[in-house]
């Protein structure tokens, strides 16, 4: 993924230098896997906090930590990456390890859609890398040995099979690794890579080296080219129905150059909704500079970021029945994520050396609190957030709070902000934390 990424790095290198300047401040098909499971570890008690947290700004997080009631009435459940530790935190009052053993490093947990497992990267002492599913429930687990050290997770929906990044090939190699008969393939490689399941999980979309968007038939591993010409953004999105792809396209002119020769032009970009079965091609919006985009969840509308003016980042919502767009006016934006209820839009944003949390909500916007991010969320989820996006979320399954990875004092810290709540409340020690899907087990 990282090749294909330097473009953003240097346009947005103004927006977190400041945030890096705080933080150092504080293959082979149907390859067979090696497949072990582990018993299930003792779920332990969650130690009350007293730890003070003091953001960016000024801000003083209160050191409340979760009470027992508070972490009885959580609306999902948390898995959370602490440096080589992998834990889920449940409304059962405990904390559940699923990997912290001596030499090994976890990382890249990944909740399935259902809720009900965990898929994390794991590296032990001696160099073996594989992919680790534990259940969030008592904690068993089955190890998938994969071709390469993987850095990135994404489940298939119906959770019986992982999509899988790494190092390999021409720079980044995908495998794909079935839960049904334990069989890891390795497909292909490219310098950039990312990629979305279809709904059907039959297909993948994939973008790769920044300028190819191609459909891959998971069981033949055919691949079809849709479009060579993409924008800057990372990763495609399905609409819900399957039907067709959403990506960005520059749109390309003729002008006349030296001779008399004609010469192609990029003169902007626009956002395109591609159907994949007659190759029919709808314009959703047009705009310089557009550089991310997402469906909500409920797929009736999607925001977008398109060029930057002073300290504020285009950020606008189409409505795709009625074509009607409006502007956010959520400020220098860096990453966004639609909350599950498709009404609210969380905003990391850009603000005095660190990040301002703010959540748009039906127009209006709210302001919540200033921190700095952990580097594990700096650097390897918020950079290529395009892609995270599609496979995690900081978002409550209720859409009535968030989580977010922040640094203090250099140490890292978990906050859960409730929409309701004037401050977050400090959950654990963490790098980085998600919640678990609507539907997953919470007791």
């Amino acid at each position: 993924m990282i090749d294909h990424f330097k473009a953003r790095l240097i346009r947005g290198a103004t927006l977190f230098v400041g945030l890096l300047l705080v933080l150092s401040a504080c293959s082979t098909a149907g390859r067979p896997t090696t497949t072990t499971s582990s018993p299930s570890p003792e779920p332990q008690v969650l130690p009350p906090s007293t730890t003070t947290i003091v953001g960016v700004a000024g801000d003083q997080i209160p050191p409340l930590g979760l009470s027992t009631a508070e972490l009885g009435s959580l609306p999902g459940r948390l898995v959370i990456n602490h440096r080589q530790s992998v834990t889920v935190i449940g409304s059962d009052l405990a904390l559940l390890p699923l990997g912290d053993s001596q030499g090994e490093v976890g990382t890249q947990p990944t909740w399935s859609p259902d809720g009900r497992s965990v898929a994390w990267s794991r590296v032990t002492v001696d160099g073996t890398a594989a992919v680790i599913v534990s259940s969030a429930t008592d904690g068993s687990s089955t190890e998938y040995v994969t071709p390469f050290q993987v850095f990135y997770i994404q489940w298939r929906p119906d959770s019986g099979a992982l999509g899988v990044l790494g190092a390999g090939g021409e720079g980044t190699a995908l495998a794909i690794i079935d839960l049904g008969d334990g069989q890891v393939t390795e497909m292909h490689s490219a310098g950039s890579f990312y990629f979305v399941w279809s709904p059907d999980g039959k297909t993948l979309v994939t973008h790769l080296n920044g300028s190819i968007i191609e459909l891959v038939d998971v069981a033949s591993g055919e691949r079809t080219p849709i479009d060579t010409e993409t924008g800057t953004f990372e990763a495609p999105q399905w609409t819900a129905d399957g039907n067709s792809i959403i990506y960005i396209r520059p749109v390309i002119i003729q002008t006349a150059g030296l001779g008399g020769f004609l010469a192609a032009q990029a003169t902007s970009d626009e956002l395109v909704m591609h159907k994949v079965a007659t190759g029919e091609v709808t314009v959703l919006a047009e705009g310089i500079g557009m550089s991310g985009f997402s469906l909500s969840t409920d797929g009736t509308k999607i925001a977008y970021t398109a060029g930057r003016s002073g300290t504020e980042t285009g950020m606008f919502v189409v409505d795709l029945a009625s074509g009607e767009q409006i502007s956010l006016g959520v400020g220098l934006v860096f990453a966004w994520q639609w909350s599950p209820d498709s009404r609210k839009i969380l905003v990391f944003g850009i603000e005095d050396a660190g990040m301002v949390l703010r959540v748009w909500n039906d127009g209006t916007v709210k302001d919540y609190f200033r921190a700095v991010p952990t580097g594990t969320f700096l650097n390897r989820y918020l950079i290529f957030w395009g892609q995270y996006a599609r496979s995690m979320s900081v978002w409550a399954p209720d859409s009535s709070a968030f989580v977010f990875a922040a640094i203090d004092r250099g140490d890292d810290y978990i906050l859960l902000q409730r929409l309701e709540d004037e401050f977050p409340s400090l959950v654990a020690p963490g790098s980085v934390a998600s919640f678990s899907p609507a539907g997953g087990s919470t007791n």
